[in-house]
């Protein structure tokens, strides 16, 4: 029998274990509510990362869709506000999610210049707009998420360029004299290098498409190695291109030629591995068809015509010009007459008339509308804002045969003078280079005549071979636009850069000195029989001149009056919040 203490002992412990099992439980009761209450919360958190990624998602989805439309808006030209409101997102696929902000505004009024300091077009100025998309969405839970970002609408001058190239004209340089080419060379197609006695290029060349070491008509001759100076200015030889090693011993990937490339000239030398972005001649969307970009862009040089919609209006320089020329007649952009009676030239002739001469290439008698420039300026009717379009007849399309001569141009007006033509233009003697100002001729094709032409009249004696009309040295300071032939057959060359320029004389040994900017954007329209060379047998027409060529730095600060520009659109700065 327990006596009393032992009785009240075993009760104690009772009592105590009651008390345990009690806190026990309690404390288990909190640690599981606490359990609850982690994965509660841990499951808002993990919903609300989840809205706010997909609100993330369908924001960037928003903001790509606005950059998108705005990038198409952007092909036309700078868009108008209402144009700008007009914009709307893509919808989203789930009604959980919704716009609550979506903008794209122009953040600034007008376009200011700038450098642009990265990139294959390192160096050169543009005109810049900046734009700003933004978008913002909510979502369930109050989840939401905001970007934005700046996209640059960029205008290039393309007479920053030595050598520009357009969409589907390929460029290629085999110059058989020596060929020495200061300023940057660009094709929107593909690159063709090949030297034969040398070819040195003194800046970047670069390309949207490839560069090849060889010409089009025959891959089997590499030549002799062109040399393009490095990033330091030290000429490297390209004996390796796109396809093939050193020397060309063995296929290659483009990872490894652009490897090779970006090594030995320091990115001077890019193309299409190197993501070279394609800089779009100053063509509405809704007018360039990039399967076709050189019929799109000869729309840049034809004369306007009533019923010319808005972006017809945009794409033709002929609505900048102050003074149009059609046939012997001059008119101002309101169609108004201009008066030329009092405009005569040295011999008292009209300083607009009709001539004709024999075009050994086209094979046919041409009929120019002939200009004398310095006629025309000293009587003071030369356009105040430089620009002048000539087109050989007034009313009906331009048609083979036909052309432009500028002659007497050795001093031009001192605002500068850019011609544009929808037909073939003939420069002839020296052009710009007393007191010199930025000058500029586009059109279907150029072919320089030199002094000689007009001293020995080879209009009447154009008939006779290549050797029966002697070039005289002659000098042309001006940018060309114009066309090359088009190869009309699996093989054949279209002469090469340094035949962009055409030529019907016997040049050989005589100087050609230019110093300009080159650029086909189109095939020529209507001066279209083929390149040949050279001599006097056959269907030959001229030797090559002594080409003394040069990029006109003049141009990097005081480019020619309505000089065209080229686009690109960059993205700048993106921001979240």
């Amino acid at each position: 029998m327990l006596n009393g203490r032992s009785k009240y002992k075993v009760i104690e412990q009772r009592g105590s274990l009651l008390v345990i099992s009690v806190l026990l439980m309690a404390a288990m009761l909190v640690l599981g509510l606490a359990f609850m209450m982690t994965a509660r919360t841990e499951d808002t958190i993990a919903a609300n990362y989840r809205n706010h990624t997909a609100a993330f998602y369908a924001a960037e989805a928003g903001l790509e869709s606005g950059v998108s439309s705005l990038k198409s808006i952007l092909g036309g030209g700078l868009p108008t506000t209402a144009q700008l409101a007009a914009i709307t997102p893509a919808a989203l696929s789930d009604p959980g999610y919704t716009f609550d902000t979506f903008q794209v505004r122009q953040v600034r009024t007008t376009p200011y210049n700038t450098t642009i300091n990265s990139g294959p077009y390192v160096g050169l100025s543009a005109q810049s707009t900046p734009f700003e998309v933004t978008a913002s969405v909510t979502g369930p839970r109050g989840s939401r998420a905001r970007v934005s970002q700046t996209i640059n609408y960029l205008q290039i001058p393309l007479f920053q360029f030595g050598v520009f190239y357009g969409r589907g004209v390929d460029l290629e340089i085999s110059a058989g004299p020596e060929m020495i080419f200061t300023g940057r060379i660009h094709a929107n197609s593909n690159l063709y290098l090949k030297a034969n006695k040398g070819l040195k290029i003194d800046s970047y060349a670069t390309t949207t498409g490839e560069i090849y070491r060889y010409a089009k008509k025959d891959p089997s001759d590499r030549g002799n190695n062109p040399e393009i100076k490095d990033a330091s200015g030290t000429y490297q030889a390209l004996n390796f291109d796109y396809e093939y090693d050193y020397d060309f011993t063995n296929a290659w990937s483009s990872d490894n030629w652009k490897n090779a490339a970006l090594s030995a000239f320091g990115g001077r030398v890019q193309d299409s591995a190197m993501g070279v972005q394609e800089i779009i001649p100053p063509i509405p969307d809704v007018l360039y068809d990039p399967n076709n970009a050189d019929v799109s862009s000869h729309l840049m040089i034809e004369k306007g015509s009533a019923g010319d919609s808005p972006e017809l209006k945009a794409a033709k320089m002929y609505y900048k010009a102050e003074l149009i020329i059609e046939g012997e007649k001059a008119y101002d952009q309101a169609g108004n007459e201009v008066k030329l009676n009092t405009c005569k030239d040295a011999k008292g002739k009209k300083a607009v008339r009709k001539e004709k001469f024999y075009d050994e290439r086209e094979k046919m008698d041409v009929e120019v509308t002939q200009i004398d420039v310095g006629a025309l300026t000293a009587c003071g009717v030369m356009p105040t804002n430089g620009i002048l379009y000539a087109t050989a007849k007034k009313g009906g399309g331009p048609k083979q045969g036909e052309g432009v001569r500028l002659v007497n141009g050795s001093e031009l007006p001192s605002q500068g003078l850019t011609v544009i033509s929808e037909n073939p233009v003939y420069v002839q003697g020296d052009y710009n280079t007393a007191n010199k100002v930025p000058a500029a001729v586009l059109a279907d094709a150029v072919t320089v005549l030199s002094k000689a032409w007009g001293a020995n009249d080879y209009d009447k004696k154009g008939k006779d071979v290549t050797s029966q009309r002697p070039a005289a040295d002659t000098t042309v300071n001006a940018a060309f636009a114009m066309g090359p032939s088009a190869e009309s057959t699996v093989g054949q060359g279209n002469g090469q850069l340094e035949n962009v320029i055409r030529f019907l004389e016997d040049w050989n040994g005589v100087d050609f000195n230019y110093n300009g900017s080159l650029v086909a954007l189109w095939h020529s329209q209507q001066a279209t029989e083929a390149w040949r060379c050279c001599g006097d047998s056959g269907d030959n027409y001229y030797r090559p001149p002594n080409r003394n060529w040069a990029y006109d730095t003049l141009f990097n600060t005081n480019p020619p009056p309505g000089t065209p520009m080229g686009i690109i659109m960059t993205r700048g700065q993106w921001s979240e919040g």
